[in-house]
């Protein structure tokens, strides 16, 4: 597999291509690979020097590599793995178990299993009652989830399909509870443990300006529930060697069908005459024609940066200044000397309590309190965290002895009430260590590097707008055919030949994969080739 740090091709071939696609995050490079597999000359361009967007593993200190922004899979579709034969390309994903590790302020805990069983077992330790309804719990999300499923493979569903697949008995309520809920209301319905809810509150929060009390947040859950691995549903994984193999596994399957990538090749505007997407101009001066043009930027910067508002109608440009596109993640980076102590499990040597999500979050008031202050335009006092400690279950990713630790905190806004992300970037990193250190306090000590990324930070590497890690918030007043914008939710754009297939694009974000596919999809369509002769054989 290429190293991590390696550039791809040095340079391109000259001539016309069928399709060029603006950057090299994963759905970039599935609809890439996707375009090659039915035959199509393709060039990625990427304005970094490595490939994968927010998809990469990188080494931030010497000897440690860890995925800077991304940081786990569930998502990734089953048919874009089977299509692009990614398996095969290097991708190898493990489920890990116990899911997650909740430590609580008192010395209590509770972990989640893949085995229902062992996992009703812990919440017994809370609530008989909320051992009971956690099937019924469950197989709501699942009614919703064969519900919605159909509907992910496709542009935007029309309102008529969306009623076709909630039209029985249970629909309507499925759909108020999808779309309207709030994740702390869903729970509220099920379950009386704040120790139960609140693990399972935060996936109606992650990645998105709201509270678990917000209405709407329950799709937010749904969402993180889509996939599976392992053959666990809704289970998450790590990706050996990082998640930057997932590029990097995508990537080898488009270059086996002629799919090249250029690194170092930032795109400065789409070139666009007589209303047709031609190619693209780089910020070097360097240019490439193609007949369509594939846009894996986010809708901010594809349509107000790459192709100009002289180019789009006035409601489109007006409906894009109106997304609300400001992350308020922050993502941290350790390289630690030992493991954490935690006091609720102790111990120092690789045990249950290292081996999945540790989840910091001990009450839906607690997570609602940090969004409140967020909104206030304040970093949260006592943040909530998922941390993940890869290199407790794989060799390789650190020195002997050392350990590498993810931390994805919420909540710190990317505009701040007061100073800047430049001044107040180091405090926000020691307070979210101090939050963690309440839990596992030999935590500072056995600290030997931090990296702190907020919202601004992650724009700038990353080249996201606002910092947003799905291109736009995921709550449903930015999904369906409201994605990006009403109008312009089936990856065409108003200019001819220029397509959107990043996150930006129906169903949305993460490590998915579906923007990427269904927009290749729509351009073979458009261009004469069936849908179902471009899947693998």
């Amino acid at each position: 597999m290429t190293d991590f740090h390696e550039t791809t091709n040095g340079g391109a071939s000259a001539g016309r291509y069928d399709a060029i696609v603006v950057g090299s995050g994963h759905n970039g490079l599935i609809a890439a690979a996707y375009l090659a597999r039915a035959g199509k000359r393709v060039l990625v361009l990427e304005r970094r020097r490595l490939i994968g967007g927010a998809t990469v593993t990188e080494e931030p200190f010497p000897g440690y590599k860890l995925s800077t922004c991304s940081y786990v899979c569930n998502l990734l579709l089953p048919e874009v793995i089977r299509d692009l034969e990614l398996v095969r390309h290097g991708y190898d994903v493990r489920p890990f178990d116990p899911q997650y590790f909740v430590p609580f302020p008192d010395g209590r805990h509770f972990l989640s299993f893949l085995d229902g069983a062992k996992t009703r077992e812990q919440i017994a330790k809370f609530s008989t009652k909320d051992v009971a309804a956690y099937g019924a719990y469950w197989a709501m999300w699942d009614r919703i989830l064969d519900r919605m499923r159909p509907l992910l493979l496709r542009p935007a569903p029309t309102w008529a399909e969306i009623e076709e697949q909630f039209s029985d008995p249970q629909g309507l309520d499925d759909w108020r509870t999808l779309t309207r809920s709030s994740i702390a209301e869903v729970l509220d319905r099920f379950f009386e443990s704040e120790e139960i809810k609140a693990p399972l509150c935060t996936g109606g929060v992650i990645g998105v300006n709201a509270g678990p009390r917000t209405p709407g947040t329950a799709y937010v859950k749904y969402h993180h529930l889509i996939g599976a691995v392992g053959g666990h549903q809704g289970a998450w994984g790590y990706v050996r060697g990082g998640m930057g193999s997932v590029a990097q596994s995508i990537a080898a399957s488009g270059r086996e069908h002629g799919v090249e990538i250029l690194t170092n090749a930032e795109v400065r505007e789409v070139e666009i005459r007589d209303g047709t997407a031609s190619g693209v101009r780089l910020t070097d001066g360097r240019r490439f024609s193609a007949d369509v043009v594939l846009s894996n930027a986010d809708p901010h910067r594809t349509y107000l940066g790459l192709v100009g508002e002289r180019h789009l109608p006035a409601e489109l440009v007006d409906g894009v200044k109106r997304l609300r596109v400001k992350g308020s993640v922050v993502k941290v980076l350790l390289g630690l000397g030992e493991l954490p102590n935690f006091t609720a499990m102790p111990g120092t040597t690789v045990g249950p309590q290292h081996t999945g999500g540790i989840v910091i979050n001990p009450s839906v008031d607690y997570l609602e309190r940090a969004w409140d202050e967020c909104k206030r335009g304040q970093p949260a006092s006592r943040p909530f965290m998922d941390a993940y400690i890869q290199t407790a279950t794989e060799d390789g990713l650190a020195p002997p002895g050392k350990h590498t630790m993810s931390l994805f905190v919420q909540y710190a806004p990317y505009d701040l009430a007061e100073g800047t992300w430049n001044d107040r970037r180091d405090a926000i990193g020691a307070n979210i260590v101090a939050t963690l250190a309440e839990y596992a306090p030999n935590v500072p000590g056995a600290i030997e590097h931090m990296q702190v990324l907020g919202p601004p930070d992650i724009e700038a590497t990353i080249g996201i707008t606002g910092g947003n890690i799905f291109h736009g918030e995921i709550l449903p007043d930015q999904m369906f055919g409201y994605r990006p914008i009403p109008g312009f939710a089936d990856y065409r754009t108003p200019v001819d030949r220029l397509y959107l297939c990043g996150s930006g694009a129906w169903p949305g974000g993460a490590v998915f994969g579906a923007p990427g596919r269904n927009c290749a999809l729509q351009v073979l369509s458009d261009v004469g080739i069936p849908r179902h002769e471009t899947a693998a054989d």
